[in-house]
Parts: structure tokens; sequence; C-alpha cells
């Protein structure tokens, strides 16, 4: 935990630009009381809300996304032997309608052509680690959904982008890792990664990476007391793990950067921000993805922010994985189509 709580420690000396924005603010309070208490050994799975809207876990009980005191009157409230028998027979309840969604949409990516298509062209390697819940089988082997949507999404960037002539990736708001994780199992010569996310999303990010990388991972502990944060000049693997505010010591160019979905839900002066490095960096490509229902009382319109790239970026949308859920991926690139 001391990883954690130093990268907690120092975020309150930050400018207000390198600190979660309202979208965030509330998730992160709660992520890191659930890291202590419960530690990241399931945090993919249901009884955690540590990876509320940036991992796939699944909320069964709605205490563990409360504020301290919503959860301190929420305990106080069912001592009341009525209240406490509605509440435990609610939980069954919405147990039972996880177990059955899991169970079907196990089936349907099952039999999914372009989840099969995607099985057959790329490796998905240990996908499930953490308590991953969402996942399926095929051939005595474990598929995380959302790997496959991850997989998804580059093999459309790959229509774009030569993923095989990367050598260097940024990603900012890299959630829990996964994404890195996909990249280098199928894209080996992706060497060198700066990875950047929100506390305490990041240190989630850092172990996850950690336990698939080992000491190729370079974490906060590490890297902050460094004047300079370049890649070292050699044709290893090297994953540079930072919170917002280390940016600023970084000093490197970058083949490719990517999002997905993190900047519709931060605020303008943030993205301004992150768009400065990211042109500092000399930037060769950018990819951004996001979600096709947004809200605009707490997210940007993913069209406009082609204007904090000077409207160079492409824009156009496509199907999701699972085209029968009539959902749509929104890609804005610095290459057309």
């Amino acid at each position: 935990m001391m990883l954690l709580e130093e990268l907690i420690k120092d975020q309150k000396k930050q400018k207000k630009i390198y600190l979660p924005g309202p979208y965030w603010n509330s998730k992160n309070l709660v992520a890191t009381r659930e890291i202590k208490k419960k530690g990241l050994e399931n945090f993919r799975g249901i009884t955690s809300a540590i990876g509320n809207s940036f991992a796939d876990n699944l909320i069964w009980d709605a205490r563990n996304e409360l504020s301290f005191k919503r959860e301190f009157i929420g305990k106080i409230l069912l001592r009341l032997p009525v209240l406490k028998e509605i509440f435990d027979n609610q939980l069954k309840l919405t147990k039972n309608s996880i177990d059955s969604f899991i169970e079907n949409q196990a089936i349907v990516y099952q039999n999914n052509k372009n989840v099969q298509k995607l099985i057959h062209k790329y490796k998905f390697n240990n996908t499930t680690d953490f308590g991953c819940v969402e996942s399926f089988r095929v051939k005595k082997k474990d598929y995380s959904c959302t790997y496959l949507i991850m997989g998804n999404r580059i093999d459309n960037l790959s229509k774009i982008f030569d993923f095989k002539s990367i050598g260097s990736f940024f990603e900012i708001g890299g959630g829990f890792g996964a994404n890195i994780h996909f990249l280098v199992n199928n894209f080996p010569n992706i060497k060198k990664i700066l990875y950047l996310d929100i506390v305490p999303n990041v240190y989630v990010g850092t172990e996850y990476l950690r336990r698939h990388f080992k000491d190729k991972v370079k974490d906060y502990l590490e890297l902050k007391n460094l004047d300079k944060i370049s890649f070292s000049k050699n044709n290893e693997l090297e994953i540079l793990c930072i919170p917002p505010w280390l940016i600023e010591k970084v000093e490197t160019e970058i083949d490719h950067f990517h999002n997905a979905a993190s900047f519709t839900e931060m605020p303008t002066e943030v993205i301004k921000n992150y768009v400065k490095f990211i042109e500092k960096f000399n930037t060769k490509e950018i990819s951004l993805v996001s979600y096709d229902c947004f809200d605009t009382k707490t997210t940007i319109n993913p069209e406009k922010l082609r204007s904090f790239f000077s409207n160079k970026l492409s824009f156009f949308w496509k199907n999701s994985l699972i085209e029968d859920y009539k959902r749509k991926d929104i890609y804005l690139t610095s290459i057309k189509q």
C-alpha cells in the first residue's frame, strides 16, 4: 500500500488541472476506500466498487458505492429488522439477476462471429485475472468480454494505423491496464509505453500491469524523484506508470497516443493541458475512442474533442463488437479512415 499512500499524499499538493474532475471525484474517493478495505484481488468481481467506470466489475451491493456519510447512515437504518430483511432479499434478487446476465452474456460472446474472428486473429492471454466475472469460455480457455471489446477497437484502428510499426505508445486514462496488456501481447514491437491515469486508478493499473510484466513496470515511487522521465535507450519492454502531475517531467517522443472515453469526462482546461504535452512529445499518431450514450450535463460531446486538436482529427462511427446490442463507438483519428 506504500505506493497508494504516496500517490494520495502527493496528489494533495497538486494544481487543480491534475486533480480528478467532477465526474471522477466521488468515484475516486469510493475506490480508494475500497482498495484499503478489500485490496485488489477481486476488483473485477461483484463485491468491490474499486473499478466502477474504469474496469469491468459489476455492482451487486449499492452500499459499496456510498460516500462515508451515506454509508454510516445506511448502517444505522439497516439495524431495523424490517429494513434489513427487505434489503437482504433485494440482494438475493440482484445476485440472481447478475448471475443470469453473466451466463447469457457468455452465450452471446461464445456464438458471436465477430468475437470468433478476433479470437483467431489475436492473442488473449491471462485476461481474467483479479476476479473477472464478465467472461466466457471457448475450447477450455477463459476470455474477458472487456478484452474482446478492446481487441475490436484496436482491430478497427489497425485499418487506419500500422500498429506493427509503432515503437512507443502513450495512453491517458488507461483504466486498469487491459488495453496496454493486450497491445504488448499482440504487438511485441511496442516496447516503450507511457501510461497515465488519476489516483487511485493509476495504482490499480500499475499493479495490474506489474502482475503481467513484473519488473518491466516502473511505478510512481521509482519515477517521482527523477528530474527527467524518459525511456531507456534500449529495445527492452518498459512501462512507465505516472499520475497526471508527473507529465511535466516527461521528455520523450511518442509514436502513438491513445485515449478511450476519459477525455469526454474531463474539464476542458485539463484536456487543453494534456494536448499541450501531446504536442510537446512530437506525437506522430493520435486515436481517440468514445461511447455513444454521452450525457452533456456531465461529459463533453465526443465530436467537440476535435477542437482541442485544431480540428485536424477525422471523426467517424463504428458498430460495437456485439452489433445486436445496437450500440456504436465513436472514433477520432489523426489519419483519415
